[in-house]
């Protein structure tokens, strides 16, 4: 209720609207409420379109353009990790380059010499824009007073978590700044702004990772908002975030340090270990709601085998215990060891089983399984289903027998999940099915 109260201020909205709809329309109730304020006319879309399209190429299918940067990782596993984050990176840009649906490709002909890197587009130099405006103030109001008095140790324990709430209030709308930009149905769409904007974010992290370059500091990995650095001193953590601040006009924080980090070659996709032993996943399959209680188990035993790595000696030890821990799940799962239940994919209907058209996903599937059996299905039940040898290939948990699971399919499935995790440390899962005889683990 309190972070539904704080968004109904921010954004000028009654609390039952602010419940119902999205945050693109609490930034819309924002942005109208300021153009009366000001007595601002507000644009109709036409209006925005004169501003043009898209100049860059969209690398991601779908994209109408060219997003943020993310640098390839270098696969591998590295010790004294420290990532750096840009604080609030798009709505500082937002504030900083005065980007705004009037001040991007304005009608000023002096002003066109104030070029967007990597697009056509340019910016106002002769007034501010609204957008900007008001971003850089939540984005000012956020980063400036809110978030420090979440950890004022002179304020009570109430205060403080009131201040929290009132802080991530003010970062949904500020994530979401950006994105309402390249959104059709936004009341403000502007494509140039959004372009802008990523456009100035590739060029705030690329130049940032040249001076680390200068400052010798070895970057291992970008993405989008965050820089991974080996090992970097004190020194050169405040040289470059200072000049982060000076140069750009953004504040890179240190976020968190790792005992080591394992990359994958694939985007995205990586663990590191904290300080304290704790594992931070990105991207891997093992940790999804959905996956199989007893995969997920075995992934979370090989997330503390890692766990326990304190120098690049462990490691052969931690191969050793991986490669065990591993071949007995494979050995479990071919001589249906495992408990139906265990073996359960749990996902949600979006919609009543008959509501689904041509395709029908495998959850659907048991879900009319269960229907043919008298039991009722709605919207928002979860379908725990287990993969099957026979036709339809699936089974709700409450008619399937151990005998029907087809082990094949989960061992496909653990192979790609921890693939995933075995290919930021050069090991292979193929070498638990004897298919292959790579080298193992640890490579300097």
């Amino acid at each position: 209720m309190k972070l539904l109260l704080v968004i109904s201020r921010i954004g000028k909205m009654p609390i039952n609207d602010v419940s119902r709809l999205g945050v693109s329309n609490w930034i819309r109730s924002l942005l109208f409420y300021e153009h009366r304020k000001m007595g601002a006319l507000i644009p109709r879309q036409d209006e925005l379109a004169e501003k043009g399209g898209a100049s860059s190429q969209a690398i991601i299918k779908g994209k109408k353009y060219k997003g943020g940067l993310v640098i390839e990782p270098k696969p591998g596993v590295f010790f004294d990790v420290s990532v750096l984050d840009f604080a609030s990176l798009y709505p500082s840009l937002i504030k900083v380059h005065n980007l705004s649906y009037e001040t991007v490709n304005c009608l000023h002909e002096e002003c066109r010499d104030n070029a967007v890197p990597d697009t056509g587009s340019w910016v106002c130099k002769k007034r501010k824009g609204i957008t900007s405006l008001v971003t850089g103030s939540l984005r000012d109001l956020r980063v400036g007073h809110y978030k420090p008095l979440t950890k004022d140790p002179t304020l009570s324990r109430e205060d403080k978590e009131l201040y929290n709430v009132v802080t991530q209030g003010l970062k949904v709308f500020l994530n979401a700044s950006y994105g309402v930009m390249g959104f059709e149905t936004f009341a403000f769409y502007c494509l140039p702004v959004a372009e802008a904007t990523a456009a100035l974010g590739r060029d705030a992290i690329t130049k940032t990772i040249q001076k680390c370059n200068e400052l010798r500091i070895n970057v291992l990995y970008s993405d989008t908002d965050s820089l991974f650095l080996q090992n970097p001193s004190k020194d050169q953590i405040s040289a470059i975030t200072n000049w982060a601040e000076v140069e750009l006009g953004v504040e890179l924080d240190l976020d968190k340090t790792y005992r080591y980090v394992a990359f994958s070659s694939r985007k995205k996709n990586y663990f590191g270990v904290l300080p304290d032993g704790t594992a931070d996943i990105k991207g891997l399959t093992g940790k999804k709601s959905q996956t199989p209680d007893f995969l997920k188990k075995t992934f979370y035993e090989a997330l503390e085998i890692l766990s326990k790595v304190e120098t690049e000696s462990d490691f052969e030890k931690a191969r050793r215990d991986t490669k065990t821990l591993l071949t007995r799940m494979i050995s479990q799962l071919k001589n249906r060891e495992v408990p139906v239940e265990q073996l359960a994919f749990n996902v949600m209907m979006g919609k009543e089983p008959g509501r689904y058209g041509d395709t029908t996903p495998q959850h659907v599937r048991a879900a009319k399984l269960l229907e043919e059996k008298g039991k009722e299905i709605r919207a928002g039940e979860i379908i725990a289903y287990v993969k099957t040898k026979t036709p339809p290939y699936v089974r709700p948990v409450e008619l399937a027998k151990v005998e029907e699971i087809d082990s094949d399919k989960y061992i496909e499935y653990a192979h790609s999940m921890f693939d995933q995790m075995l290919d930021a440390l050069d090991f292979s899962f193929d070498e638990m099915l004897g298919a292959t005889t790579l080298d193992f683990f640890w490579t300097s």
